[in-house]
């Protein structure tokens, strides 16, 4: 439904932060309050969908009386978001983009400014300044921004998760383009710097394909400025797939010859939406921080039933209809305090990472370093008596035997394949420690592909097909099965299947093939509805 704009310029900007963020007079709107800038030419709203406003005719967002100039000793929380349904739970907390007496976060003493900024670039600029204190970004964003952070001295935390993409992000193709392989001599539109830049890197450099075969995909890329130009290409029929959003997917899916190949309904983790704070100020201001988390959980119950504010504060839902809304909330899973637990204690560090290997891939610079510091968890913490017993939201895997049967046909996008040897007649790993290091690996991806079922195939090297040998194939799965429950993995997502001597690859004369044929094969596969 959106993801920050970054174009060219962004990047050049980024690149100079150092430079860029110091000093200048002038000031420059930005949705509500005044931010300081050094551009003055910028004195116009932020336009919506990375577009200027005059070609989308988008109405202006309301100012608010807030002074934006943000010090050490402010009490108010000066904040950037751009145009994502996920940031609602916050502008309804806050009735708008100023806390009214009567809000949520009015009720918890807190003064909250928003501004509605759709340019990262923009938005990082004020934070390093001082002008901002929060900003809402992506995990994709965050290792993105981290050397900026880094060369401009600004230390940051992110305290606090408010949703991810269920849905509303993902690639579509071509039908004739169903898997990692087949995208190898297809053009592929994608919105340079995004989000979806890093999905389409993130899944092929965790495919089983060769190097060439990948740096082959990522060579072809078609660099676009934003993901409505890139969608707009691939219905154009200039290329073969596009990396995009909502309402493009749904059009692709609703077509007789494309799909989608791929959307974060299958992966939750691999883009989610936080509130970074300048670390100073959240230092400085923790009861504030943590009233704002707790604001934030309350006004969740609010998600799909209060229109108002997110209409009269970001321009894009301006028009919508109240069912519109509700329908583009699907699009955004929100995050709890049990989602925030886990996320902020195990989730966000994989793929920042995950995310430092994507940038550095493509070129940029990244400072690895801050995951050691910016995800904290005190200020969640500070709410564990109120929250402890609530149940994470979740869009976990619940299949039925016959839904099981059916997904055995289905091609997953994700080729990732993990195969682990056994010793002779037995369930057991024929090395402890090769097994575990392959397992980890896989179990890795398996936690950011959180909506992906995982098949375990079990084999044998056996000359006759019996029932005795179709038995271990699948204990020898079952095997493989427990170590990924023992290590998180859902058992709602595993399908453990038993091949027998169905599927033996090795010479059955030669040790080397016998020891090929001993294993369980681990793959992902997708939903389709």
């Amino acid at each position: 439904m959106r993801r920050f704009k970054l174009g060219v310029l962004g990047k050049i900007l980024v690149v100079a932060a150092a430079v860029a963020v110091i000093g200048g007079a002038g000031y420059m709107a930005f949705g509500s309050g005044l931010i300081k800038d050094s551009t003055p030419e910028h004195t116009q709203d932020t336009p919506v969908s990375n577009q200027d406003s005059e070609k989308n005719n988008v109405p202006e967002t309301k100012p608010s009386n807030n002074n934006q100039n943000t010090n050490m000793d402010s009490n108010t929380i000066n904040l950037s978001l751009d145009e994502w349904i996920g940031w609602k739970p916050i502008i309804d907390a806050n009735m708008g983009l100023k806390t009214q007496p009567d809000s949520i976060f009015g009720k918890l003493g807190l003064d909250v400014n928003i501004n509605i900024i759709n340019d990262a670039t923009q938005s990082s600029n004020a934070l390093v300044k001082g002008d901002l204190n929060a900003a809402g970004y992506t995990t994709n964003r965050l290792a993105f921004l981290s050397q900026k952070f880094k060369e401009s001295g600004t230390d940051v935390v992110m305290p606090v998760y408010t949703n991810y993409s269920n849905g509303g992000d993902g690639i579509i193709a071509l039908s004739k383009y169903n898997s990692v392989e087949s995208l190898v001599d297809a053009k592929i539109a994608v919105p340079r710097f995004s989000e979806a830049h890093t999905l389409v890197v993130w899944f092929v450099q965790k495919s089983d394909l060769t190097q060439e075969q990948k740096d082959q995909i990522i060579n072809n890329l078609v660099m676009f400025d934003t993901p409505d130009d890139a969608a707009k290409a691939f219905f154009a029929g200039q290329v073969d797939a596009a990396a995009t959003w909502q309402p493009y997917l749904s059009q692709a899916e609703s077509s007789t010859d494309s799909h989608i190949l791929f959307s974060t309904a299958s992966s939750n983790k691999l883009i989610m939406d936080g509130i970074v704070f300048r670390n100073d100020w959240a230092e400085s201001h923790s009861d504030l921080v943590t009233k704002f988390i707790d604001g934030i959980f309350q006004a969740e119950s609010m998600y799909s039933t209060e229109m108002k504010y997110i209409r009269e504060v970001m321009p894009m839902f301006a028009t919508m209809s109240d069912e519109d809304i509700i329908a583009t909330t699907k699009d955004a899973g929100l995050a709890n305090y049990a989602n925030n637990v886990e996320i902020l204690n195990n989730d966000a560090p994989t793929v920042f990472t995950d995310m430092c290997d994507i940038w550095e891939s493509v070129g940029e610079t990244v400072n690895r370093d801050l995951v050691n510091t910016v995800f904290d968890s005190k200020y969640l913490m500070a709410l564990e008596d109120k929250y402890s017993t609530v149940q994470a939201n979740t869009s976990k895997v619940q299949l039925t035997d016959e839904e099981k049967a059916t997904l055995k046909d289905v091609q997953a996008l994700m080729t990732k394949t993990s195969t682990i040897n056994f010793m002779p007649d037995t369930a057991k790993f024929l090395d402890n420690a090769e097994a575990a290091n392959t397992l980890n690996e896989f179990i890795s991806i398996a936690k950011t592909l959180d909506g992906t079922i995982i098949q375990i195939e079990g084999n044998i090297n056996a000359s006759t097909d019996t029932e005795e040998g179709r038995k271990l194939s699948e204990e020898r799965a079952k095997t493989v099965a427990n170590y990924f429950i023992a290590n998180g993995i859902d058992p709602n997502r595993i399908i453990v299947v038993g091949n027998g001597n169905t599927k033996m690859i090795g010479d059955m004369n030669t040790e080397e093939g016998k020891v090929k044929n001993r294993r369980t094969d681990v793959f992902f596969k997708t939903i389709e509805e």
